[in-house]
């Protein structure tokens, strides 16, 4: 925090370091932190999906799901690894619906998403959930069984 201080300009990767660690203190404030970094970064690092996905990290797991969810649904270009982000978090925060939500708007979901939507079900413990994992493992491409990640997650759930 305060070698971050310290810093006048940062770039953004300095910025996606910081939102990382405050992910992984995941206090108050960190939170706060992560809240204001990103009132003063400059519009133009909102572009980066690296920058985002670490951003969305940080507000899920310091457990504000609602700045998380607002900063992404304003997000006009979303990748892959902003989707893991957030159903992650919601997973995280016990909110596996939404998860399961978010997957449902992908559309070609990798490897990542999948496990996650798998652990969401896993919560959830319910014959929709058994359900939805039984529709989405006939869809999953042959590559992915290579994946002993996602085979774990599938048979968890």
């Amino acid at each position: 925090n305060d070698l971050f201080n310290d810093i006048d300009n940062p770039h953004d990767v300095n910025l996606i370091i910081l939102f990382n660690a405050c992910a992984q203190l995941k206090t108050k404030e960190a939170l706060d932190l992560v809240k204001k970094t990103s009132k003063q970064i400059p519009k133009s690092f909102y572009s980066n999906p690296r920058l985002l996905t670490s951003l969305l990290d940080a507000f899920m797991k310091c457990g504000d799901v609602a700045h998380a969810e607002s900063l992404f649904y304003t997000s006009k270009q979303k990748v892959l690894p902003m989707y893991g982000a957030m159903m992650k978090g919601y997973v995280d925060n016990n909110l596996p619906e939404k998860a399961i939500d978010l997957f449902n708007e992908i559309e070609n979901p990798d490897a990542v998403n999948m496990i996650i939507l798998f652990n969401a079900c896993a919560q959830l413990e319910t014959k929709e959930a058994l359900d939805l994992v039984k529709k989405t493992s006939k869809q999953i491409p042959k590559s992915f069984y290579s994946n002993p990640h996602l085979l774990t997650s599938l048979l968890d759930a």
